[in-house]
């Protein structure tokens, strides 16, 4: 988004010979961006999240929203030409990756050496430690369910393996006693007060009941998908666009999506709560803005990831991981279709003897 094409920069710049100078900075490609910013913040779409305040959930959206129509914009230039305009963020982009090696030398103690301290201090200092720990951090906070959880976690080694990667309702509203900093009674509590603005106002458990009935099961599966597509999608993004792990770039990606799957993964949860009950199912019932967006950068992502990856993975699929998913594959739907046979035949009996 903040990166202009050459096209545009040539344009930028016949227009500054025409325009005024002093007004040249208001119609770059940064004041633009921060221009998206401050209308999301202002005007964005609300979410049920209030800490530390909604314009900043607001703020998350615009800025998704940005990263998502750079994407876009890598999606439409070549493998090379997507390399170098990163170049334009960290100038030390745009060359190919070295490869790293992991467990060439495993040894915690060497004969005649000693303790092999270099050994423990790359793994201990290794950037994918902190990595899988904030990881699991941020998504226990989206998904606040520890069997969706292990069924993400044991998801991604699957991958890892297949891929061989290197409301309030009308005039029912409660009384809420609010106090402001100004109310409270010391410095201590003004301080507290202060911080507590920064902590959830409340947090409230998940229940995804993903085998109540089929459907629920496949709604409940979509959003995990989404989850392994993300985490799949890091790799092959710093493979094919050559960013280094230790580069900026990873992080604040990380960071971004945490900030707009929280608010996402509880409109989705919501949805697919309300969409089951028979007293929360109406028909204005829709999936939040923030979830859409989750999904529609995901496939972006995915979708450059597939078109600069092409002649990047020469080797065929192993026939052990073909075979493999394959048998998973025909058990879970076999299993499955039955599962849904099985459950209208009960649902149809239930709703015999009522009648």
């Amino acid at each position: 988004m903040a990166v202009p094409t050459r096209s545009a920069a040539r344009v930028a710049s016949d227009d500054a010979e025409v325009h005024d100078p002093s007004t040249r900075f208001m119609y770059t490609p940064h004041t633009i961006t921060i221009l998206l910013l401050v209308i999301s913040t202002v005007q964005g779409p609300g979410t049920k999240m209030v800490r530390p305040h909604p314009a900043f959930w607001k703020f998350v959206f615009g800025l998704a929203t940005c990263y998502t129509l750079f994407m876009v914009y890598l999606l439409f230039q070549t493998a090379d030409g997507a390399r170098q305009t990163l170049r334009h963020l960290y100038p030390e982009l745009g060359v190919e990756l070295e490869e790293r090696t992991y467990g060439g030398d495993c040894r915690l103690y060497i004969p005649g050496q000693g303790v092999n301290w270099q050994i423990l201090k790359d793994t201990l200092v290794d950037e994918f430690v902190p990595a899988h720990i904030l990881g699991w951090w941020g998504k226990t906070l989206m998904l606040r369910d520890p069997s969706m959880l292990w069924v993400i976690s044991i998801g991604f080694e699957l991958m890892e393996v297949t891929f061989r990667m290197k409301t309030i309702k009308l005039f029912d509203s409660k009384e809420y006693d609010w106090r402001g900093i100004s109310q409270q009674p010391s410095l201590f509590a003004k301080a507290r007060r202060s911080l507590l603005q920064f902590t959830p106002q409340s947090i409230a458990d998940f229940q995804w009941h993903a085998f109540q009935s089929p459907k629920r099961c496949l709604q409940c599966l979509f959003p995990i998908l989404v989850f392994l597509l993300f985490e799949v999608n890091h790799f092959f993004l710093k493979f094919v666009l050559w960013v280094p792990p230790t580069n900026p770039l990873n992080p604040i990606r990380l960071f971004m999506l945490l900030g707009i799957g929280l608010p996402g993964m509880r409109e989705c949860y919501e949805y697919i709560d309300a969409s089951n009950d028979p007293n929360k199912a109406t028909p204005s019932l829709r999936l939040g803005a923030f979830a859409w967006l989750g999904l529609g950068l995901a496939l972006v992502e995915t979708m450059v990831s597939i078109k600069f990856g092409k002649g990047l993975f020469p080797a065929p699929w192993p026939r052990p991981v073909l075979l493999a998913w394959g048998t998973a594959g025909t058990v879970a739907a076999t299993t499955f279709i039955a599962w849904t046979l099985r459950y209208r035949a009960r649902q149809a009996t239930r709703l015999a003897k009522q009648q």
